[in-house]
């Protein structure tokens, strides 16, 4: 997996739009798909999302391992991706599956709540 960091302010990266290929986050347009943690953006070029383990994820992550991993998976989940949350469980990561549309919502929650998170986001 690839990441390449493309913003690292201290403001709260804040999902204000999605689509056409891309996200915009806190004032940012990003083309392609993205991760995003409480105050950076990372792009994000992964294996198929069914072969996507800790290992593809632990560099973006460095040190600070979130306690939750949302994933949105572009349309609506077909599948639970048992053997990613299985790979995640024992670093202490719970995995939440949902559309990037989902994910993009419940994200902004989650940042409006101060939780902890990491989302892995595919454009549609």
């Amino acid at each position: 997996m690839e990441v390449k960091s493309l913003n690292s302010n201290s403001d709260l990266q804040l999902i204000h739009g999605y689509g056409d290929g891309g996200f915009r986050v806190s004032g940012e347009r990003y083309s392609g798909d993205l991760l995003l943690f409480n105050r950076r953006a990372v792009a994000w070029t992964h294996p198929a999302l069914e072969r996507l383990r800790f290992a593809d994820l632990e560099h973006a992550f460095g040190e600070d391992i979130p306690p939750l991993f949302l994933l949105g998976v572009g349309a609506a989940p077909m599948q639970q991706y048992l053997d990613l949350a299985a790979d995640l469980k024992p670093h202490g990561i719970n995995l939440e599956v949902m559309s990037t549309a989902a994910a993009c919502r419940t994200w902004n929650v989650l940042m409006s709540e101060g939780r902890d998170a990491c989302a892995g986001l595919i454009a549609i």
